[in-house]
């Protein structure tokens, strides 16, 4: 029976060790390091594990508005937009004066525009993604987050108007007329807005010879390049 004790202490020994906490014993520096290691080489799991592990552990650590971003980052790159979203949201809510409260905000303008889903389908996630760039466009003006959240808020406002486009031309070939004004009149406004005034002129004029009747029309009769599209007094009636 001596013969098995080595092996049976071997076995126990093994099994507690499975059965153990993972990083038990480590520090916060230590579960830091293991974070940015591991999404350095993209191990996200890893990344979410050590995270998790650091900030139970060590709930006043004094390097966590760099950890969290992290967390969020990790989350963004493995396309988990929704946990990103949140993360991101987390920052700001705890960190709002922090010096990478720009790129946090920028992180959420990023994971809102990805899910912008294809132009088919219902665009209230790229309504939210504009408003949500442009959001922090005017928030940290002057900053590269800025810069990229401009662009991204450029990109979701074509998509809205190319949706709206589309619907024009759908009652359009159907001849719902009283739809393909107003949405012809949408993308007036989408153009104006982004600045593209040659289309602004285009989409006006189709709208004035295709549709000389409409309420829409009407409203159209003062209007100069650059103003604000409104309608005429009393709708133009």
């Amino acid at each position: 029976m001596r013969l098995y004790a080595p092996l049976a202490f071997a076995i126990v020994l093994l099994s507690a060790c499975r059965s153990a906490p993972p990083y038990q014993g480590l520090g916060a520096t230590a579960l830091h390091e293991i974070a940015e290691r591991a999404y350095s080489v993209g191990d996200h799991d890893e990344v979410v594990r050590a995270v998790d592990q650091l900030l139970v552990l060590f709930p006043d650590y004094e390097r966590a508005p760099e950890i969290r971003l992290l967390l969020a980052q990790s989350h963004l790159d493995e396309e988990d937009y929704f946990l990103a979203l949140a993360e991101y949201q987390r920052f700001l809510d705890r960190f709002p004066s922090h010096a990478s409260a720009p790129d946090a905000a920028l992180g959420m303008c990023r994971s809102s525009a990805a899910l912008s889903p294809d132009i088919q389908r219902d665009q209230s996630y790229t309504d939210e993604a504009e408003v949500q760039c442009t959001n922090v466009a005017v928030d940290y003006p002057g900053t590269a987050a800025a810069e990229e959240a401009s662009r991204i808020a450029r990109e979701m406002h074509l998509k809205l108007a190319e949706k709206l486009h589309n619907i024009a031309n759908y009652y359009y070939r159907r001849d719902y007329y009283d739809s393909a004004p107003r949405a012809l009149l949408g993308i007036m406004r989408a153009y104006q807005e982004i600045g593209y005034d040659d289309l602004v002129q285009e989409t006006r004029q189709k709208i004035l010879d295709s549709y000389p009747d409409s309420e829409e029309a009407r409203s159209l009769g003062d209007f100069v390049p650059g103003s604000t599209v409104e309608a005429s007094p009393g709708g133009g009636r």
